[in-house]
């Protein structure tokens, strides 16, 4: 009895200790909350202003966060860095309370020198542009200006870059990466933009309604502020554009008309329709490729808007005819949300972002056969290729990131670039 009792007690020991353990390990752990500011290592062009933001985990934020910086420069309450005109030293530093606080240092940074290739990239989500530069894919610098960045162009002869930014559209001088805007146009909200001939350079409109203007056309003063010069109606919600022969002519796509526009451009900046295709479900990327007289759209169609009846995928159109060649090609699966689509005329290829697998379809031309799929990050967006260095670079908008191709290998170049917040266009400025 005495052995059968001892083992009753080293039995029940054991199974306390094994319930404590399990207790335990259902407990969730407590961890101290992390609290950061981003960008954590900033650097932004003299005379310019840089937003910063925070991000708290592991608890919750009560009250405002309090801004302050400590050297040169001056930060408001929302955390947007006004930086110095001279190159100098600050840090930044946020206090969430409660003793909760962090820091990061910021430096006011020269432009890049005359015929430093750039890489430049709008992020929708801070309204900011960062510049790397496109050699070593280093920051140079960023600015912010405020509201939400979306489309870029450059005009390299101009040594200028335009960029939407909700109603309105901004001029940057890439020499000296100073910034004037427009006059807001009421009821606008500017997306993608092309440089067109004689200097204009258009924007659409995806606010725009039927018969309603739904792209603008620019063109840039003697003080490098741009002025609005004409507009013309491109159906319900205009989103793509894509320009060819020299900038005279462009196509739009418009996603809730179902239809692809083509626009011809005069010397005094008027813009008229001279050509239009009915397209399947939400038209959104748009591409030329005048070698072989081809008009390219990808169709972000999705089984939450058309059920079963979903087909996104890839439309070939022929030019100067815009009769639709084929069916629609998936870019694939019915998951695939394609997005944007860019034409390499050096290798003859096309690429196509799918938002909704994040990857990249590549397609060999004319013949549109299947010959790669390029792994992303997530919501590629907008691809960009840089013909004459065979770079495709695309912006992965929920993973803060640009991925980076080589375009004849279609091997990564390198680690996928950081970037400001939701970044979702991409372009190219000098270099040799």
């Amino acid at each position: 009895m005495r052995r059968a009792g001892a083992l009753i007690l080293i039995a029940a020991a054991v199974a306390a200790i094994a319930l404590a353990e399990s207790s335990s390990r259902s407990q969730p752990r407590s961890f101290a909350p992390r609290f950061s500011v981003l960008p954590n290592s900033g650097k932004v062009f003299i005379g310019n202003r840089l937003q910063f933001h925070t991000a708290l985990v592991g608890a919750t934020q009560r009250g405002d966060v309090r801004w302050s910086v400590v050297g040169p420069g001056s930060i408001d309450s929302s955390g947007l860095y006004q930086a110095a005109d001279i190159p100098t030293t600050a840090d930044i530093v946020a206090d969430a309370g409660s003793g909760v606080t962090d820091s990061v240092s910021v430096a006011s940074v020269k432009p890049p020198l005359p015929g430093q290739p750039l890489l430049l990239s709008t992020c929708y989500e801070d309204g900011t542009i960062n510049v790397h530069d496109a050699r070593s894919r280093a920051l140079a610098g960023a600015f912010s200006v405020g509201g939400r960045t979306a489309g870029i162009a450059v005009d390299a002869r101009a040594r200028r870059a335009v960029f939407a930014v909700d109603s309105q559209l901004m001029a940057v001088d890439l020499t000296s990466m100073r910034w004037r805007a427009s006059v807001p146009v009421a009821g606008a909200r500017f997306s993608e933009v092309a440089l067109l001939a004689f200097g204009y350079f258009a924007t659409t409109d995806n606010l725009a309604e039927p018969g309603h203007p739904g792209v603008r056309v620019f063109r840039i003063n003697s003080s490098g502020v741009p002025i609005l010069v004409s507009s013309v109606a491109a159906g319900e919600t205009p989103e793509g554009i894509a320009a060819s022969d020299g900038g005279r002519t462009f196509f739009v796509t418009s996603i809730n008309s179902n239809e692809v526009m083509r626009f011809k451009l005069d010397a005094n900046g008027r813009v008229a329709q001279n050509g239009s295709a009915r397209t399947a479900t939400r038209p959104f990327g748009v591409a030329v490729d005048p070698i072989h007289h081809l008009l390219f759209v990808a169709d972000n169609d999705t089984a939450t808007l058309s059920g079963s009846r979903a087909n996104p995928g890839l439309e070939q159109f022929s030019l100067p005819s815009m009769r639709r060649i084929g069916n629609i090609m998936s870019t694939g699966s019915t998951a695939s949300l394609p997005l944007g689509v860019a034409v390499d005329l050096s290798t003859s290829r096309l690429f196509v972002t799918n938002e909704g697998l994040a990857d990249v379809a590549v397609f060999a031309l004319p013949s549109l056969h299947r010959i790669a799929t390029l792994p992303v990050a997530l919501t590629p967006w907008l691809p960009f290729v840089d013909v004459q260095h065979h770079r495709l670079y695309v912006p992965n908008a929920r993973a803060n990131s640009i991925s980076v191709y080589d375009t004849r290998s279609l091997r990564p170049v390198a680690a996928a670039v950081p970037t400001c917040t939701y970044p979702t266009s991409v372009a190219m400025y000098g270099g040799t």
